[in-house]
Protein backbone atom coordinates (compact mmCIF):
# COMPACT_ATOMS: atom_id res chain seq x y z
CA UNK A 1 0.00 0.00 0.00
CA UNK A 2 1.30 3.46 -0.97
CA UNK A 3 1.67 6.11 1.73
CA UNK A 4 -0.85 8.34 -0.13
CA UNK A 5 -3.53 5.64 0.08
CA UNK A 6 -2.79 5.06 3.77
CA UNK A 7 -3.13 8.75 4.64
CA UNK A 8 -6.40 9.12 2.70
CA UNK A 9 -8.00 6.52 4.98
CA UNK A 10 -7.19 8.58 8.11
CA UNK A 11 -9.47 11.26 9.55
CA UNK A 12 -8.16 14.87 9.84
CA UNK A 13 -7.61 14.74 13.62
CA UNK A 14 -5.53 11.54 13.35
CA UNK A 15 -3.44 13.11 10.57
CA UNK A 16 -2.73 16.19 12.73
CA UNK A 17 -1.76 13.99 15.71
CA UNK A 18 0.46 11.89 13.45
CA UNK A 19 2.14 15.05 12.07
CA UNK A 20 2.81 16.40 15.58
CA UNK A 21 4.26 13.07 16.69
CA UNK A 22 6.62 13.00 13.69
CA UNK A 23 7.80 16.56 14.30
CA UNK A 24 8.51 15.85 17.99
CA UNK A 25 10.31 12.55 17.42
CA UNK A 26 11.75 13.02 13.93
CA UNK A 27 15.44 12.97 14.88
CA UNK A 28 15.09 9.91 17.12
CA UNK A 29 13.07 7.99 14.51
CA UNK A 30 15.41 8.52 11.55
CA UNK A 31 18.66 8.13 13.51
CA UNK A 32 17.90 4.62 14.70
CA UNK A 33 20.86 2.31 14.07
CA UNK A 34 18.93 0.00 11.74
CA UNK A 35 17.29 2.77 9.68
CA UNK A 36 19.54 2.14 6.66
CA UNK A 37 18.89 -1.61 6.73
CA UNK A 38 15.11 -1.03 6.82
CA UNK A 39 15.31 1.10 3.69
CA UNK A 40 17.41 -1.56 1.95
CA UNK A 41 14.95 -4.28 2.98
CA UNK A 42 11.88 -2.32 1.81
CA UNK A 43 13.34 -1.58 -1.61
CA UNK A 44 14.74 -5.00 -2.50
CA UNK A 45 12.49 -7.47 -4.30
CA UNK A 46 12.70 -11.23 -4.93
CA UNK A 47 14.88 -13.82 -3.23
CA UNK A 48 18.27 -12.79 -1.91
CA UNK A 49 21.16 -14.84 -3.30
CA UNK A 50 24.67 -15.48 -2.00
CA UNK A 51 27.39 -13.46 -3.74
CA UNK A 52 29.85 -16.35 -3.36
CA UNK A 53 27.92 -19.41 -4.61
CA UNK A 54 24.61 -18.01 -5.89
CA UNK A 55 22.39 -20.10 -3.57
CA UNK A 56 19.29 -18.67 -1.90
CA UNK A 57 19.73 -16.88 1.44
CA UNK A 58 17.37 -17.57 4.35
CA UNK A 59 16.66 -15.41 7.40
CA UNK A 60 18.87 -16.22 10.37
CA UNK A 61 17.95 -13.97 13.29
CA UNK A 62 18.93 -10.36 13.85
CA UNK A 63 21.90 -8.39 15.15
CA UNK A 64 21.90 -6.47 18.45
CA UNK A 65 20.73 -3.35 16.60
CA UNK A 66 17.87 -5.16 14.87
CA UNK A 67 19.48 -5.65 11.43
CA UNK A 68 18.26 -8.80 9.66
CA UNK A 69 20.86 -11.57 9.23
CA UNK A 70 20.88 -14.28 6.54
CA UNK A 71 22.53 -17.66 6.04
CA UNK A 72 23.37 -19.24 2.68
CA UNK A 73 21.67 -22.56 1.95
CA UNK A 74 24.79 -23.72 0.07
CA UNK A 75 28.07 -22.50 1.56
CA UNK A 76 26.52 -21.58 4.96
CA UNK A 77 28.05 -18.10 4.92
CA UNK A 78 26.25 -15.54 7.06
CA UNK A 79 25.48 -12.03 5.87
CA UNK A 80 23.32 -9.12 6.95
CA UNK A 81 20.89 -6.72 5.30
CA UNK A 82 23.67 -4.19 4.67
CA UNK A 83 26.38 -6.60 3.42
CA UNK A 84 27.85 -5.34 0.17
CA UNK A 85 26.14 -1.95 0.36
CA UNK A 86 27.77 1.41 0.95
CA UNK A 87 26.67 1.38 4.63
CA UNK A 88 28.39 -1.97 5.34
CA UNK A 89 30.61 -1.60 8.47
CA UNK A 90 29.42 2.00 8.80
CA UNK A 91 28.38 3.35 12.20
CA UNK A 92 26.91 6.53 10.75
CA UNK A 93 23.18 7.11 11.07
CA UNK A 94 20.67 7.53 8.27
CA UNK A 95 20.61 11.27 8.86
CA UNK A 96 24.37 11.64 8.37
CA UNK A 97 24.40 9.51 5.19
CA UNK A 98 21.46 11.48 3.82
CA UNK A 99 23.17 14.80 4.58
CA UNK A 100 26.43 13.66 2.96
CA UNK A 101 24.62 12.63 -0.24
CA UNK A 102 22.70 15.93 -0.22
CA UNK A 103 25.99 17.83 0.23
CA UNK A 104 27.56 15.99 -2.71
CA UNK A 105 24.60 16.82 -4.95
CA UNK A 106 25.03 20.45 -3.92
CA UNK A 107 28.75 20.28 -4.79
CA UNK A 108 30.13 20.95 -1.30
CA UNK A 109 33.87 20.70 -0.70
CA UNK A 110 35.40 17.98 1.48
CA UNK A 111 36.06 20.44 4.32
CA UNK A 112 32.54 21.82 4.23
CA UNK A 113 31.03 18.31 4.27
CA UNK A 114 33.17 17.58 7.34
CA UNK A 115 31.94 20.73 9.08
CA UNK A 116 28.28 20.19 8.15
CA UNK A 117 28.25 16.61 9.50
CA UNK A 118 30.70 16.94 12.41
CA UNK A 119 33.15 14.42 10.96
CA UNK A 120 36.89 14.60 10.25
CA UNK A 121 38.31 15.70 6.90
CA UNK A 122 39.84 12.23 6.13
CA UNK A 123 36.45 10.62 6.87
CA UNK A 124 34.76 13.18 4.62
CA UNK A 125 37.22 12.32 1.82
CA UNK A 126 36.58 8.59 2.19
CA UNK A 127 32.80 8.99 2.27
CA UNK A 128 32.83 11.22 -0.81
CA UNK A 129 34.76 8.61 -2.79
CA UNK A 130 32.58 5.77 -1.51
CA UNK A 131 29.54 7.61 -2.87
CA UNK A 132 31.33 8.35 -6.16
CA UNK A 133 32.26 4.66 -6.48
CA UNK A 134 28.57 3.80 -5.98
CA UNK A 135 27.57 6.12 -8.84
CA UNK A 136 29.69 4.03 -11.21
CA UNK A 137 27.02 1.29 -11.20
CA UNK A 138 24.39 3.82 -12.24
CA UNK A 139 26.49 5.16 -15.14
CA UNK A 140 27.29 1.63 -16.38
CA UNK A 141 23.57 1.06 -16.99
CA UNK A 142 23.06 4.19 -19.14
CA UNK A 143 21.76 3.22 -22.58
CA UNK A 144 21.61 5.62 -25.53
CA UNK A 145 18.54 5.99 -27.73
CA UNK A 146 17.74 7.30 -31.22
CA UNK A 147 20.00 10.29 -32.01
CA UNK A 148 23.17 11.06 -30.04
CA UNK A 149 25.92 13.66 -30.12
CA UNK A 150 29.50 12.66 -29.37
CA UNK A 151 32.79 14.49 -28.99
CA UNK A 152 36.11 14.22 -27.16
CA UNK A 153 37.20 16.34 -24.23
CA UNK A 154 40.89 16.56 -23.35
CA UNK A 155 42.41 17.03 -19.90
CA UNK A 156 46.00 17.55 -18.83
CA UNK A 157 47.47 14.76 -16.72
CA UNK A 158 47.11 15.64 -13.04
CA UNK A 159 49.27 13.75 -10.52
CA UNK A 160 47.72 15.43 -7.50
CA UNK A 161 48.19 13.31 -4.37
CA UNK A 162 51.06 11.23 -5.80
CA UNK A 163 53.98 10.79 -3.42
CA UNK A 164 57.38 12.03 -4.71
CA UNK A 165 58.84 8.50 -4.75
CA UNK A 166 56.01 7.32 -7.02
CA UNK A 167 56.21 10.20 -9.50
CA UNK A 168 56.83 9.05 -13.11
CA UNK A 169 58.71 12.29 -13.79
CA UNK A 170 60.51 15.01 -11.87
CA UNK A 171 58.28 17.58 -10.18
CA UNK A 172 57.76 20.81 -12.10
CA UNK A 173 57.65 24.32 -10.74
CA UNK A 174 54.30 26.03 -11.09
CA UNK A 175 54.16 28.23 -14.16
CA UNK A 176 51.60 30.03 -16.27
CA UNK A 177 53.22 28.87 -19.53
CA UNK A 178 51.28 25.57 -19.55
CA UNK A 179 52.37 22.34 -21.24
CA UNK A 180 55.53 22.33 -23.32
CA UNK A 181 53.85 20.07 -25.90
CA UNK A 182 51.39 22.01 -28.03
CA UNK A 183 48.08 20.64 -29.33
CA UNK A 184 46.64 17.20 -28.63
CA UNK A 185 49.43 14.85 -27.59
CA UNK A 186 50.22 11.83 -25.40
CA UNK A 187 50.39 14.30 -22.48
CA UNK A 188 46.61 14.72 -22.55
CA UNK A 189 43.84 12.41 -21.37
CA UNK A 190 41.11 11.76 -23.96
CA UNK A 191 37.59 11.58 -22.50
CA UNK A 192 34.84 10.22 -24.77
CA UNK A 193 31.54 12.00 -24.11
CA UNK A 194 28.08 11.19 -25.49
CA UNK A 195 24.60 12.62 -24.92
CA UNK A 196 21.37 11.49 -26.61
CA UNK A 197 18.08 13.27 -27.28
CA UNK A 198 16.66 12.01 -23.95
CA UNK A 199 19.51 13.61 -21.97
CA UNK A 200 21.25 10.31 -21.23
CA UNK A 201 24.87 11.32 -20.69
CA UNK A 202 28.14 9.62 -19.86
CA UNK A 203 31.87 10.29 -19.99
CA UNK A 204 34.55 7.61 -20.30
CA UNK A 205 38.32 7.98 -20.16
CA UNK A 206 39.56 6.46 -23.42
CA UNK A 207 43.31 6.85 -23.12
CA UNK A 208 46.05 9.25 -24.19
CA UNK A 209 46.13 11.46 -27.25
CA UNK A 210 43.56 11.66 -30.04
CA UNK A 211 40.47 9.48 -29.97
CA UNK A 212 40.70 6.20 -31.88
CA UNK A 213 38.23 3.63 -33.14
CA UNK A 214 39.33 1.27 -30.35
CA UNK A 215 38.55 3.94 -27.73
CA UNK A 216 35.06 4.33 -29.19
CA UNK A 217 34.56 0.57 -29.36
CA UNK A 218 35.62 0.05 -25.74
CA UNK A 219 33.64 2.95 -24.28
CA UNK A 220 30.59 3.72 -26.45
CA UNK A 221 29.68 0.24 -27.74
CA UNK A 222 28.51 -1.10 -24.31
CA UNK A 223 26.03 1.81 -24.09
CA UNK A 224 24.52 1.46 -27.56
CA UNK A 225 20.82 0.82 -27.05
CA UNK A 226 18.80 1.53 -30.17
CA UNK A 227 20.95 4.40 -31.45
CA UNK A 228 20.22 5.13 -35.09
CA UNK A 229 22.26 8.31 -35.62
CA UNK A 230 25.46 9.74 -34.17
CA UNK A 231 26.40 13.37 -34.76
CA UNK A 232 30.12 13.94 -34.34
CA UNK A 233 33.08 15.70 -35.89
CA UNK A 234 34.79 14.47 -39.04
CA UNK A 235 37.38 12.30 -37.28
CA UNK A 236 37.95 9.03 -39.14
CA UNK A 237 37.51 7.01 -35.93
CA UNK A 238 33.76 7.74 -35.92
CA UNK A 239 33.42 6.72 -39.56
CA UNK A 240 34.88 3.28 -38.89
CA UNK A 241 32.95 2.86 -35.62
CA UNK A 242 29.54 3.80 -37.08
CA UNK A 243 30.12 1.64 -40.15
CA UNK A 244 30.86 -1.43 -38.00
CA UNK A 245 27.68 -0.90 -35.96
CA UNK A 246 25.40 0.10 -38.87
CA UNK A 247 24.77 3.54 -37.40
CA UNK A 248 24.22 6.63 -39.53
CA UNK A 249 26.99 9.17 -38.99
CA UNK A 250 26.45 12.89 -39.50
CA UNK A 251 29.98 14.33 -39.60
CA UNK A 252 30.39 18.03 -38.80
CA UNK A 253 33.27 19.60 -40.78
CA UNK A 254 36.46 20.38 -38.90
CA UNK A 255 36.57 23.76 -37.10
CA UNK A 256 32.75 24.03 -37.28
CA UNK A 257 29.96 23.30 -34.79
CA UNK A 258 27.26 22.84 -37.45
CA UNK A 259 26.80 21.77 -41.06
CA UNK A 260 23.84 24.11 -41.52
CA UNK A 261 21.23 21.56 -40.34
CA UNK A 262 22.80 19.39 -37.66
CA UNK A 263 25.18 20.49 -34.93
CA UNK A 264 27.07 19.33 -31.84
CA UNK A 265 26.11 22.37 -29.81
CA UNK A 266 24.53 20.34 -27.01
CA UNK A 267 27.59 18.22 -26.24
CA UNK A 268 29.81 21.33 -26.51
CA UNK A 269 27.49 23.08 -24.04
CA UNK A 270 27.85 20.13 -21.66
CA UNK A 271 31.65 20.41 -21.93
CA UNK A 272 31.41 24.09 -20.98
CA UNK A 273 29.28 23.24 -17.94
CA UNK A 274 31.73 20.49 -16.99
CA UNK A 275 34.71 22.88 -17.09
CA UNK A 276 32.92 25.37 -14.84
CA UNK A 277 31.85 22.61 -12.43
CA UNK A 278 35.33 21.07 -12.18
CA UNK A 279 37.04 24.43 -11.68
CA UNK A 280 35.78 24.71 -8.08
CA UNK A 281 37.80 21.60 -7.11
CA UNK A 282 41.08 23.36 -7.99
CA UNK A 283 42.36 20.41 -9.98
CA UNK A 284 41.17 16.78 -10.03
CA UNK A 285 43.64 13.91 -9.93
CA UNK A 286 43.67 11.82 -13.12
CA UNK A 287 43.42 8.75 -10.86
CA UNK A 288 39.98 9.90 -9.65
CA UNK A 289 38.88 11.81 -12.77
CA UNK A 290 36.44 9.10 -13.90
CA UNK A 291 34.59 9.24 -10.56
CA UNK A 292 34.19 13.02 -10.85
CA UNK A 293 32.96 12.69 -14.44
CA UNK A 294 30.37 10.15 -13.25
CA UNK A 295 29.38 12.56 -10.48
CA UNK A 296 28.73 15.38 -12.97
CA UNK A 297 26.86 13.10 -15.41
CA UNK A 298 24.66 11.75 -12.61
CA UNK A 299 23.67 15.22 -11.36
CA UNK A 300 23.04 16.37 -14.95
CA UNK A 301 20.69 13.46 -15.72
CA UNK A 302 18.87 13.50 -12.39
CA UNK A 303 18.15 17.23 -12.64
CA UNK A 304 16.54 16.62 -16.02
CA UNK A 305 14.27 13.95 -14.53
CA UNK A 306 13.34 15.08 -11.00
CA UNK A 307 12.66 18.18 -8.96
CA UNK A 308 15.32 19.00 -6.35
CA UNK A 309 13.50 17.42 -3.35
CA UNK A 310 12.63 14.27 -5.27
CA UNK A 311 16.15 14.15 -6.72
CA UNK A 312 17.75 13.80 -3.29
CA UNK A 313 15.37 11.03 -2.19
CA UNK A 314 15.93 9.09 -5.43
CA UNK A 315 19.69 9.57 -5.12
CA UNK A 316 19.70 8.16 -1.60
CA UNK A 317 17.88 5.03 -2.79
CA UNK A 318 20.13 4.62 -5.85
CA UNK A 319 23.30 4.87 -3.77
CA UNK A 320 22.31 3.00 -0.60
CA UNK A 321 20.45 -0.02 -1.98
CA UNK A 322 22.83 -1.37 -4.65
CA UNK A 323 25.78 -3.64 -3.90
CA UNK A 324 28.57 -1.10 -4.27
CA UNK A 325 30.74 -1.47 -1.18
CA UNK A 326 34.37 -0.40 -1.35
CA UNK A 327 36.88 -0.55 1.50
CA UNK A 328 38.43 2.73 2.61
CA UNK A 329 41.95 1.46 1.83
CA UNK A 330 40.88 0.53 -1.70
CA UNK A 331 40.04 4.16 -2.47
CA UNK A 332 43.77 4.99 -2.37
CA UNK A 333 44.57 1.99 -4.59
CA UNK A 334 42.26 2.80 -7.51
CA UNK A 335 44.36 2.07 -10.61
CA UNK A 336 45.48 4.90 -12.87
CA UNK A 337 43.19 4.92 -15.95
CA UNK A 338 46.11 5.72 -18.26
CA UNK A 339 49.58 4.28 -18.78
CA UNK A 340 52.04 6.76 -17.26
CA UNK A 341 54.98 4.94 -18.86
CA UNK A 342 53.62 5.94 -22.27
CA UNK A 343 52.71 9.43 -21.15
CA UNK A 344 56.19 10.16 -19.82
CA UNK A 345 58.31 7.90 -22.00
CA UNK A 346 60.68 10.77 -22.83
CA UNK A 347 61.55 11.11 -19.12
CA UNK A 348 62.95 7.59 -18.88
Amino acid sequence: MKIEDLIKDLDPITIIEFKNYLLENLTELINHKNSNSKIISNNQTGNRCCNECGCILYKNGKTKTGIQKYICSGCKRTTSETTGTITYHSKLSFDVWKNIIDNLLDGFSIRRIAEENNISVPTSFQLRHKVLFALDNYIKNVQLENSAQSDEKYFKINLKGTKPKNMPRFSKKRTSKGNSTRGISHHQVCVISVIDENDNLFFKIGGLGRGTTKMLEDNIAPHLGNVKTIIADSVSAYQEFCKSHNIKLIAIPSQFHSDGIYNIAEINGVHSQLETWLSKFRGVSTRHLQQYLNWFAYIFMMKKRFELKKLKIESYKNIIIDNNYIKSNSIFQIPMPIDLNIAYAEYH
